[in-house]
């Protein structure tokens, strides 16, 4: 297989990994929003949903800050290169730590919905009988 089939499937999977991990925020929230319990018009939370819910926030909160940097980063990127005379068609090579910020978030965000359904699971499990 061809270094660039490898580097096309890089860009697959991590691309459907951020898919679904909005998916499940979504899904998570839904879940934190089935269990709450309203008294005098004020929510009221399980410990561990109400940390499932912050984790699910940053973790979205995670997502939006990874492409607003890769947005700002590769359109500084492009136009910096295209003011100094590129084209287009030109093969140009990025410095490698212009991914590590994104990394860094896109790593943020799957651990924290990670810890956000740990959570949630533990709380589950302590309404369930069986």
């Amino acid at each position: 297989m061809k270094l660039s089939e490898y580097q096309q499937d890089y860009y697959t999977f991590t691309g459907k990994l951020s898919d679904i991990s909005r998916q499940l925020s979504l899904a998570g929230i839904a879940i934190i929003w089935i269990f709450k319990t309203t008294v005098k018009d004020k929510i009221i939370l399980d410990a561990s949903l109400k940390y499932a819910a912050t984790f699910i926030i940053l973790s979205l909160a995670a997502d939006l800050l990874q492409y607003t940097y890769q947005s700002i980063t590769w359109s500084v990127f492009y136009y910096t290169k295209k003011r100094n005379g590129n084209n287009d068609d030109d093969i140009i090579y990025s410095p490698e730590y212009l991914n590590y910020t994104s990394w860094i978030l896109f790593s943020a965000k799957i651990i924290l919905l990670i810890i956000a359904y740990i959570l949630i699971i533990i709380f589950l499990n302590s309404k369930v009988m069986v």
